[in-house]
């Protein structure tokens, strides 16, 4: 399945790329702003994965296009204050692309601790699509089941 064309006019993608020691990092092309990421217009009737390739692509390079892992079930709207809605999407650059990323891109705690209120919502979401959360069987434990154990 295929992301379909974006409903907002601005987009941003949140790309992993592992560092030297294997700790994802997140480029940033706007520094300072509510919502970090490759920043992108988006335009009309365009699918929105081609522009997403194209805005990894500027960032870290020509090559990068084959590896990069798009996550296609996870696009969540931002709401900006004092400006237009802006869309996230969630990738992943294979280490198979031999690019390592940079120490000066933040981790996605260091993301989240700068964004604050609302905002904090999508980037929590896609930190748990990253950690594998779409894909986890959880159950529920009943608690009166369990046995009692007397200390």
């Amino acid at each position: 399945m295929m992301l379909p064309t974006c409903k907002t006019d601005f987009a941003v993608l949140l790309c992993a790329v592992a560092d030297a020691k294997g700790v994802l990092r997140f480029p940033i092309t706007t520094p300072d702003t509510d919502t970090p990421g490759l920043d992108l217009v988006v335009a009309p009737l365009v699918p929105i994965n081609e522009l997403l390739m194209k805005a990894a692509a500027a960032v870290l390079g020509e090559g990068v296009g084959r590896h990069l892992e798009i996550n296609q079930e996870y696009a969540d709207e931002i709401a900006v204050t004092g400006g237009p809605n802006v869309t996230l999407y969630l990738a992943r650059l294979a280490p198979a692309a031999g690019f390592v990323a940079t120490a000066e891109w933040p981790t996605m705690p260091e993301l989240l601790r700068a964004l604050q209120g609302r905002k904090r919502l999508p980037y929590l979401r896609a930190w748990q699509v990253l950690a594998g959360g779409l894909t986890l069987d959880t159950k529920a434990v009943e608690t009166d089941k369990l046995p009692v154990f007397d200390a």
